[in-house]
């Protein structure tokens, strides 16, 4: 072949990958998540020692330093960070996301097919309060859309704090399906004196992700981290909603997200038919 000719086939070939890569799918992650797998005992792997059946939610509940889990089955768990148990109840419901205030250390769990948000105080073991979600949105009464007999509505949960907001802060919810998006919502933590106060959409961000079922903010780069159990992505975003960084994702089931003070991420994986999932530990290399 002659220069000019392989020049040009080089450059066709080029122009080829490039077309190729610009037409992957929007979801298709250029980068392996970076974590390290710790074979420890308490410092690695399944950390699970209750069995807990189809866990959904965790969260790091940073004033007692343990871990709070919930369960499809209707279990609000808590442990500590190596997995040992603290205590363990039944709460009616299928439960799908939790998430906690630092300031009043009180835990907001999400109940699937009701989309409410229960909140549970640690300490006597009860739910406190509840908060139906307003499904309006955009002059449309039904944005949130609820279909019987299929799990689409709420999933993942997750409280942001500003000391400048009268509630304190404010919550993203996570919607699976029909339609899947990320919610900020206002619930009124501080104003509600009732033991039933409404939660309403204040605005739906522009991120197109589906099942996002898991969520966890990090405070230490400001930026929401959204696990889609569909793809099996983990998306950086900032809180307008654009993608910071997209990771292929580790696991399976993946359904609540959370990381400690000292750095480890814990992934809660549902496999479903009650059976029990796991609480998989690693260390976030990020």
């Amino acid at each position: 072949m002659k220069g000019k000719e392989c020049l040009y086939c080089l450059g066709l070939l080029a122009s080829i990958l490039v077309l190729a890569v610009c037409s992957a799918d929007q979801h298709s992650a250029s980068i392996r998540f970076p974590y390290q797998w710790l074979d420890e005992p308490g410092y690695g792997g399944n950390i699970d020692q209750l069995g807990i059946p189809e866990p959904s939610g965790i969260c790091y509940h940073p004033l007692r330093k343990t871990l709070f889990v919930v369960s499809d089955e209707g279990e609000v768990a808590e442990i500590q960070t190596d997995g040992s148990p603290v205590f363990r109840q039944k709460i009616p419901g299928d439960l799908e996301g939790i998430s906690v205030n630092p300031e009043s250390g009180f835990l907001y769990i999400i109940k699937e097919g009701d989309d409410v948000i229960l909140e549970f105080d640690p300490d006597q073991k009860e739910v406190t309060r509840t908060f139906p979600l307003n499904r309006m949105y955009g002059g449309d009464p039904e944005y949130i859309r609820k279909t019987e007999g299929y799990d689409n509505g709420l999933e993942s949960i997750e409280f942001i704090p500003d000391s400048t907001h009268p509630e304190g802060g404010t919550f993203y919810l996570g919607n699976q399906w029909d339609p899947p998006c990320i919610m900020e919502v206002l619930i009124p933590l501080k104003t509600c004196k009732e033991k039933t106060c409404e939660a309403r959409i204040l605005r739906v961000l522009p991120l197109q992700l589906d099942d996002p079922a898991a969520m966890h903010f990090d405070s230490r780069s400001g930026l929401l981290n959204i696990v889609s159990d569909a793809d099996n992505i983990l998306v950086e975003i900032d809180l307008k909603g654009k993608i910071i960084k997209e990771y292929a994702f580790l696991g399976d089931g993946q359904e609540g997200i959370t990381i400690d003070k000292e750095g480890y991420l814990y992934i809660a994986q549902d496999y479903g038919e009650r059976t029990a999932g796991e609480i998989i530990k690693v260390k976030d290399l990020r």
